[in-house]
């Protein structure tokens, strides 16, 4: 299961590390740290130039860079600023859009603003305020905290944390930041991990109000992978909530209403053991719920992720009623599978796919960013479902996105490259 241990990076997130991981735990029933220094990189971000991770009887040392070393000393699930090249021309020496730098922009959409994403950042979230959008970031390495990034496009690189992620009580190298950030129009949810057997991860989540921090609180929920925010409560991929009795791999509800707040388990998968996931809404609230199994085939894909689409209609009731959904063909129609998805995002009334591949590194690099088109039919319980259509594609690995997130009914997508990092808001035409 890839919720062994949380990676404190946000784009890719280490996926194949996690599912190694998962399996090394499930077969000692140990709590083993690592097995070897790509589980570090996930865990705990990356070190200085000159520094570099080795696993030691399965904890995670760090030591300085020698000639021989062990692997890159860049993150490994990054790509380097001048990587790749375009049939035989270096990255640095290829004409980069401002924007979009290689990434190229398919028909039927165009690009709008853009801004510096501040460094640390792995996960932004968007709150409408009016006519406008409120920003905010979740830093990842050793700070792991929430930031106020002011309204979009003026991006303020605020230096003042709005909270930490993990409380002070749990910080530590058996600690893992989640990578997701999510909001339900007011709040935030961001979350971690601890170290604990593959069955039942231990771990929280932080659900930071914005306009009542004093009434923000961490609730406990069990390997907590990936989250969304849809009207009154929060969905996130996990292993159990504080509030509800079962427990075990599916997707959990948290309403959002007067604290405390409740939890419930709203989803089982159609599938037995099933991995962690995606978990995405469109901007109807179709919410697209998602889980993994091994893939043969590894060992630089070694799991498969697949995407089912679920109607409000169909789950709004479980949740309303805190009763548990058992997910099928016939009530969640899968939209999606395949071991190259990177992350899920809502873009309007459908996702956005973010998918890569992994170079001979372990980098994590962009093949493109699709979409599918998510409706309901004339009954509201069934979900239409559109063709993979493509947003943006590249034909090198010089331009990559690293991260992605709703912005109303359009998409930031979150770009490095040799001219640094940056947000560009991408919308449908």
């Amino acid at each position: 299961m890839k919720t062994a241990m949380m990676g404190s990076r946000g784009v890719g997130r280490f996926v194949w590390v996690l599912g190694a991981l998962s399996l090394g735990l499930l077969g000692t029933g140990c709590t083993q740290e690592c097995i070897d220094q790509f589980d570090c990189i996930a865990q705990r971000g990356t070190l200085p130039k000159g520094q570099e991770y080795v696993c030691q009887d399965n904890r995670c040392v760090e030591r300085d860079v020698t000639d021989a070393g062990t692997g890159p000393t860049d993150g490994g699930n990054e790509p380097t600023d001048d990587a790749g090249t375009d049939a035989g021309v270096a990255c640095a020496d290829l004409p980069h859009d401002e924007k979009l730098g290689t990434l190229q922009l398919q028909t039927g959409y165009a690009a709008a603003e853009s801004a510096a994403l501040p460094e640390g950042l792995i996960a932004v979230t968007a709150i409408p305020s009016g006519a406008e959008f409120k920003l905010y970031g979740l830093s990842g390495g050793t700070d792991n905290s929430l930031y106020e990034l002011g309204t979009w496009p003026n991006i303020v690189a605020s230096t003042t944390p709005l909270q930490a992620v993990i409380p002070e009580a749990d910080r530590g190298s058996s600690t893992y930041l989640s990578g997701f950030l999510a909001n339900d129009g007011t709040r935030l949810l961001a979350g971690y991990t601890k170290s604990g057997p593959i069955e039942n991860i231990p771990g929280s989540v932080l659900v930071y109000d914005t306009a009542s921090p004093d009434k923000s609180s961490h609730v406990s929920a069990n390997g907590n992978f990936s989250a969304v925010g849809v009207s009154g409560a929060f969905l996130f991929n996990g292993q159990g909530v504080e509030g509800s009795s079962e427990g075990g791999s599916g997707v959990y509800a948290l309403k959002t209403g007067t604290p405390p707040f409740q939890g419930s388990k709203l989803a089982t998968f159609p599938v037995d053991a099933p991995a962690s996931g995606y978990t995405a809404a469109t901007s109807q609230e179709i919410a697209v719920l998602g889980y993994s199994v091994p893939n043969p085939s590894g060992p630089f894909d070694p799991y498969i992720n697949h995407l089912l689409a679920v109607a409000p209609a169909t789950y709004t009731p479980a949740l309303s009623g805190g009763t548990t959904l058992a997910l099928t063909a016939e009530n969640a129609p899968e939209i999606y599978a395949g071991s190259d998805l990177f992350a899920v995002a809502g873009f309007g009334q459908g996702v956005a796919l973010h998918r890569g591949h992994y170079d001979a590194s372990f980098n994590a690099l962009t093949n493109d960013v699709s979409r599918i088109e998510l409706t309901t039919g004339i009954e509201p319980k069934a979900v239409v479902v559109g063709e993979l259509a493509p947003v943006l594609t590249t034909q090198n690995t010089c331009t990559n996105v690293v991260l992605m997130a709703p912005l109303g009914t359009n998409l930031l997508v979150g770009v490095k490259d040799k001219n640094g990092s940056r947000l560009v808001l991408v919308q449908k035409q």
